[in-house]
């Protein structure tokens, strides 16, 4: 029986050795971080929930589609992230996904209205978290 050879993109990173002396705690305080961070700045726009109902006059639920967006978006590029990793590597991918939680982040400062931060915060920025937690797992 032959053996199918699988494209490299799709097959997964095995490792030789597992690193000793502590660096797996090393990778679980980074991964730790990084949760930390990605979902502290998804789950800080409902400290401005009230604000940006007031600036966008919209209601409670049209404001907090802007984090379901981003957090689906987040969950459902998540594989295309691991793909992407093992394809061309872990740098340049969230270096990619940094390019996009700015252009998220800086084009989300000069939306006039909801539909437009759907887009920047819920699209854009939510796949630059997918690329970020990548990096992480991996190390």
């Amino acid at each position: 029986m032959k053996i199918p050879k699988v494209p490299r993109c799709l097959s997964p990173n095995v490792y030789p050795e597992v690193p000793e002396g502590g660096w797996g705690w090393a990778v679980a305080v980074a991964f730790f971080m990084v949760e930390v961070n990605t979902y502290g700045v998804l789950k800080t726009l409902g400290v401005f929930l009230e604000d940006l109902m007031r600036e966008f006059k919209e209601t409670n639920s049209r404001v907090s589609w802007v984090i379901s967006i981003s957090v689906f978006v987040f969950a459902f590029t998540a594989p295309l992230a691991s793909m992407l990793s093992n394809r061309f590597g872990c740098r340049p991918v969230v270096m990619m996904g940094g390019f996009l939680m700015s252009l998220g982040m800086i084009s989300s400062a000069f939306i006039n209205g909801i539909n437009e931060m759907y887009i920047s915060i819920g699209i854009i920025s939510g796949t630059r978290n997918s690329h970020k937690q990548h990096l992480v797992l991996s190390t």
